[in-house]
Parts: C-alpha cells; structure tokens; sequence
C-alpha cells in the first residue's frame, strides 16, 4: 500500500512537470517525418525492437527500426569488424528490423554494408556496458567509428546512447570495486565527453533508468530487484541463509524495455511522450505514467544542459 501511496504521489506531478515544460527548453526535433533508424550496438540496444515500434505507433510517428547486434560487442570490437568486412563471408552482426511495427525475417550482414543498405536518418552508437564507465575505452575505437558512420552514411545524425549501470546482483561490480551509483556516475561521464568532442546528442538511457531508481517504488531486498527496471532473475537459497539470483541480473526487463522506448521516442523525435496513449498491459496505470514522466523530464533536461553548453562555448569564443 505504502509503494502504491509514493506511485500515486509522483504521478500527480506529471501534469505540473508538463505545464512546467511549456515554454522551457525542448529535445530537439531529429525529424519530422518517418525516420529510418540503424542501431550499431549489442544487447543493450536491440532490446529497442520491443517496445519503440509500438511506442512511436500509439503517437502517430513512423519509426524503420534497424538492431545490427553482437552481443556484449565493444565499440573496439565493432572497429574490428569493419576493417574484417571485406571479406563478403564476413558478415557477424544478427540484423532485425521492424518497420512501422512490421517485423521483417532476420538476417547477416556487417557494418559498411549496412550503412549503404539505405538512406538512414539516424545511427546510434554506445559503448558495451562492461567498457562504459573505462573514458579510455571510447578512443581511438570510438572516433573510427564515427569516421566509419561518417564515410559510409555522410547524411545521418549520430546519436550515442547512454547505456546504464549494473543492479546490486552483479558480481562485477565487487571486481571493479563499484557500487552501481559509481558505476552510473563514471559511465555518464565518459559518455558525456565522448558526446562533447563531437556535438553528438545523447540518448539518457543511463539517466532515466538512475531517476527510475531514485523513485523507486520498493527497495533492494535481499531475494528481490525491488522494483528495478533492470535484472529478471530468480532467487534461489544460497545455503547460508541468503538468496542468490539465478539468471539476468543487469539488462532490461520487460518494464526497463518499456521506459527505453520511452527514452528513445522522446529524444529521437522531440515528442511529448507523456501522451503516448501505448502501455503494455501491466503498465496501464500509475507505475506507466510514472516512466513516461521520468522519460519525457529526463530527456528535455538533457537536451536543455546541452543547448547550455552549446551556448556558453560560443560566448567564449566571440570573447
């Protein structure tokens, strides 16, 4: 009852948040019209396909979604595979697309090939979430890539998503000495630079799913997410007294996959998408309205730091 008092508690903020946004500083409209969209990421970019197509559809914008996907793949790892794709059997990444909410029959292919295939409004790139907190992992890999996407797909927008950080459950972090708002805070400033050399904008990926934790409508327990929008694991005894998860303890779950498209509509498109009338059924109600919240401040506040930014870089320079 108390989760469900705080829920409602948020959700009556929304209207306030959106009549606040009247008139503020907006995400910048990618594209007016239907966009053709060509992910170069791994598993924390294909879960797109889940929900975006249905998100965009319910607020009447035309989505071509494309996942090239390697699983856990690095942005060294994808440079890698470009300098490999002349060889026409070379052909690694696992290539889904849904078009307009019609999933077509998956296929092979490899990066250069892919950004021929078509005309592509928008390619997004992100580095692989055991890499993304390391600032020395985005270069040189990273400025090949973009060089790539430059070379081969000259009339795209690049866009870097901000991947996020890892549930408590995770046994890595304990390696790298981390706790999971250490892991968030490093890896959101290495995107950030990475985004800055380039003037690309961000994806807050990362972000939305920390705000989705600081208004958490339960806590970490010790057999339980607690609400998380991360990790379906099951719990099982450890034989000391304690639980031990038992699967996925750090990509989206089915409500995560919902809030990144969320996250994804809005930053993609500059849509309000505190209107998108889609939910999935289990997220009819306050829980639903509380991420098209997060979604809808997260992305308007980061698009906003960055015009900032922009600005301030530009009263330097007539200085």
């Amino acid at each position: 009852m108390e989760h469900m008092k705080r829920l409602l508690v948020c959700v009556v903020a929304i209207a306030a948040a959106v009549a606040n946004a009247v008139g503020g500083e907006q995400p910048e409209v990618a594209h007016p019209r239907t966009l053709k969209v060509l992910m170069i990421g791994n598993s924390f970019s294909v879960c797109c396909l889940d929900e975006m197509p249905r998100v965009a559809r319910s607020l009447d914008l035309g989505l071509d979604l494309c996942s090239l996907y390697i699983g856990g793949c690095s942005l060294q790892r994808h440079v890698e595979n470009v300098g490999k794709a002349g060889d026409p059997e070379f052909r690694p990444y696992r290539v889904r697309r849904v078009v307009d909410g019609e999933h077509r029959p998956e296929t092979r292919g490899n990066i250069p090939e892919m950004l021929k295939a078509d005309k592509w409004d928008v390619v997004t790139i992100q580095q692989c979430s055991h890499e993304s907190w390391k600032p020395e992992s985005y270069h040189p890999a990273g400025d090949e890539l973009v060089k790539t996407v430059r070379a081969l797909a000259p009339q795209a927008k690049i866009y870097v998503q901000e991947t996020w950080s890892y549930t408590p459950w995770d046994k890595r972090l304990a390696g790298w000495k981390l706790t999971p708002v250490q892991m968030y805070e490093k890896l959101h400033t290495a995107y950030a630079a990475f985004a800055k050399d380039y003037d690309f904008p961000i994806i807050p990926m990362g972000t939305a799913v920390q705000r989705w934790r600081s208004e958490l409508p339960g806590a970490y327990a010790p057999n339980s997410f607690g609400g998380d929008v991360c990790g379906e694991a099951t719990f099982v005894p450890d034989g000391r007294g304690g639980f031990t998860p038992k699967g996925d303890v750090f990509h989206l779950n089915r409500d995560g996959r919902y809030l990144q498209a969320l996250v994804w509509t809005a930053a993609l498109y500059g849509a309000d998408v505190t209107k998108a009338s889609y939910a999935p059924g289990h997220l009819r109600g306050p829980k639903g309205e509380l991420m098209k919240k997060i979604a809808f401040e997260v992305v308007r506040e980061t698009a906003a730091a960055r015009a900032r930014a922009t600005k301030n870089e530009q009263t330097e320079v007539e200085k």
